[in-house]
C-alpha cells in the first residue's frame, strides 16, 4: 500500500570566503527556524470542560496567501495516531476565517468521512496556510469538521459509533494528526475499485458519492509538508507531580529529527521501533503472552488500551465528579502492575519492555486533567500506548519515506 523511499539528507557547511591581500569575509549561518510548539494537558476548551489526558496545541491558520484572514485556534488535540489537521467549522468562523472546499475534476466539493476510534468526522477538504511555531505548511489540505445545523453526511459516515463534529462531542476545537504517515489515506484512496468510503465528491444539492483522490489532495500531515524539519518530531512531556493526577501539565512538540541542535537523536540508549509501512504499527505482546498484537504510540488515546478479561472493568453509577469511567479498568487491588514487550518491524526491529501500573480512576484527584495509571479497552485486538506513556519521556516519531540519521521512517523511538 505504501512504499519506502530513502531520502539522503546532507548537512551544509558554511565556510568563509577568503579574498586577496589578506582580507576576508565570513558568512553568517542562517538563524534556525523556531521549531518548538507548546503542548498543554488541561481540562479542555470551555465548551467541553472535564477532559482527561488530552494534550492540546494552538494552531495558526490563514486563508492561503493572506496575512489578515487568519486566526489562532487553541485546544487542538495533539494526535500522534492519525494524520492531518481537522478544525471545527464554527471555531474557524468565530475567528473570521472561511476556507473554500477543494473540488474534484467534475467541479464537485471534496468532502471526507474520517474514521476515529470513538466515531467519525465529516466535512469538506479545504486548503489553508498553517503555521506551527515557526514552521509553515502552505496550501495544506485540511478537513473542516462541519458542525453547521442540519448537516447530514452520507449514510456510510457515522457508522463507526458517533459523528464527532462539534467541540462538545469531540472534546477539542480540532485535531492535529502528526503520526508517521504523510497523508491520511495514501495510495489506498488513489486507485481503489470501488473507491473507499472516505473521500466523496458532493454536488451542490448535497448528493455525495465515494471517489478516489490523489495523494496531493488528501488531508495531509503538516509536519511532512514543512519546507524544513519535516522528517519527524519529538513529543517531550515532563513527569507528573502527583501520583493521583495533576490539574495541568506543560510540555513541547519539537519539529525535525537531527536537523537542529534541539532535536538530535541520542547516540545511545534509544529504542527504535520500525513500523509497518502500510499500517504504521509495530508489534507487542502483553504480560508474557504469546499473542502478537499490532501496537502504536498514540497521544490521541487517553489511556493504555488493551484487552485483559482478568482485570475488573469500572462500573458506574455513581459517576466520579461528573465523569463516567465505564470502559476503563478498575482493578480490585490497585495499583496493578503490567508490562508489554515491543518489537519493531523491518530493519529497526529492536525489542524493549515497558512496565506500567493500572489504578482505579475513582482514586484520582477531582480536578486532575493528567493521570498516568489509566488503562482500559476491554475487547481491543491491539495494544495502544496512549497519553500516560508520554509522561516523563521524550518520544520520537519518524515520518514515512524520510531519513533521520541512520533511520528511515516510519518508526517510533523512546
Amino acid at each position: 500500500m505504501r512504499s519506502t523511499l530513502s531520502i539522503i539528507v546532507a548537512a551544509t557547511l558554511l565556510a568563509g570566503c577568503i579574498g586577496g591581500k589578506g582580507t576576508g569575509t565570513n558568512s553568517t549561518p542562517a538563524a534556525p527556524t523556531p521549531n518548538t510548539l507548546a503542548v498543554i494537558v488541561d481540562s479542555g476548551p470551555a465548551a467541553a470542560a472535564g477532559q482527561i489526558n488530552h494534550a492540546y496545541v494552538t494552531v495558526h491558520v490563514c486563508v492561503p496567501g493572506s496575512t489578515t484572514q487568519c486566526t489562532d485556534v487553541d485546544h487542538v488535540l495533539l494526535d500522534t495516531g492519525s494524520w492531518g489537521l481537522r478544525l471545527v467549522r464554527s471555531v474557524l468562523a468565530a475567528g473570521a476565517v472561511a476556507l473554500s472546499a477543494e473540488t474534484d475534476a467534475q467541479g464537485q466539493a471534496i468532502q471526507e468521512c474520517f474514521h476515529l476510534g470513538g466515531g467519525d468526522t465529516w466535512g469538506p477538504v479545504a486548503l489553508a496556510d498553517v503555521t506551527l511555531a515557526g514552521e509553515v505548511a502552505a496550501k495544506l489540505p485540511v478537513q473542516i469538521m462541519d458542525d453547521s445545523p442540519g448537516v447530514t453526511p452520507p449514510s456510510t459516515c457515522g457508522g463507526n459509533g458517533l459523528l464527532l463534529n462539534d467541540v462538545s462531542g469531540f472534546g477539542a476545537n480540532g485535531l492535529l494528526g502528526v503520526g508517521v504517515f504523510a497523508e491520511d489515506c495514501g495510495d489506498a484512496c488513489v486507485n481503489a475499485s470501488p473507491p473507499m468510503e472516505i473521500y466523496y465528491g458532493c454536488t451542490a444539492a448535497g448528493v455525495c458519492t465515494a471517489e478516489n483522490v490523489a495523494r496531493s489532495a488528501q488531508v495531509a500531515n503538516p509536519v511532512a509538508k514543512f519546507a524544513a524539519d519535516n522528517n519527524g518530531f519529538i513529543v517531550n512531556m515532563p513527569s507528573l507531580q502527583n501520583a493521583n493526577g495533576d490539574a495541568t501539565v506543560q510540555g513541547e512538540l519539537i519539529f525535525g529529527l537531527g536537523t537542529q541542535t534541539d532535536n538530535a537523536l541520542p547516540a545511545m540508549g534509544l529504542t527504535v521501533l520500525g513500523a509497518d509501512p502500510a499500517t504504521g504499527d509495530f508489534n507487542a505482546t502483553y504480560n508474557g503472552g504469546t499473542t502478537v498484537l499490532p501496537a502504536l504510540i498514540d497521544s490521541g488515546t487517553d489511556d493504555y488500551a488493551f484487552d485483559d478479561p482478568s482485570i475488573l472493568p469500572c462500573t458506574d453509577p455513581p459517576p466520579f465528579a461528573g465523569i463516567s469511567f465505564v470502559g476503563y479498568y478498575c482493578p480490585a487491588v490497585a495499583p496493578q502492575t503490567a508490562f508489554a514487550v515491543n518489537t519493531g518491524v523491518g530493519v529497526n526491529n529492536a525489542t524493549n519492555t515497558v512496565q506500567f501500573a493500572i489504578a482505579d480512576p475513582h482514586t484520582f484527584v477531582a480536578n486532575a486533567a493528567a493521570v498516568i495509571n489509566l488503562a482500559g479497552g476491554g475487547g481491543s485486538i491491539r495494544f495502544t500506548y496512549g497519553m500516560p506513556f508520554f509522561y516523563g519521556r521524550k518520544v520520537y516519531f519518524g515520518i514515512e519515506q524520510k531519513v533521520s540519521g541512520t533511520y528511515t521512517g516510519p518508526f517510533y523511538a523512546y
